[in-house]
């Protein structure tokens, strides 16, 4: 079931940055984890699609609560992987 977290996590982040899952034979998954580690928290929002991540203040923090669920979804092991039931309550908690 670990699959199907991980392309969950991926289809979130299609969602959330407006690209796809491989362009230019670069996975998402792996760019946004590469960035996402090299950035502060506080500085995701721009992997996040501009065009709606200028929304108002309370939506893009409940992107960017999603944003942290699709990171977890992709983690590289799949034992650190949440189980799609808590993948779901942290979805009703964003």
């Amino acid at each position: 079931m670990a699959g199907n977290v991980y392309s969950f996590g991926v289809i979130l982040l299609e969602l959330l940055t407006g690209k796809p899952a491989v362009s230019e034979g670069t996975e998402l998954a792996k760019w946004v984890l590469r960035d996402s580690v090299s950035m502060q928290k506080d500085k995701w929002d721009r992997i996040i699609d501009f065009r709606v991540s200028r929304v108002s203040y309370a939506i893009r923090s409940q992107m960017l609560a999603v944003l942290r669920i699709a990171c977890n979804c992709v983690n590289p092991s799949p034992e650190a992987r949440p189980k799609m039931k808590t993948v779901l309550r942290m979805l009703l908690n964003a």
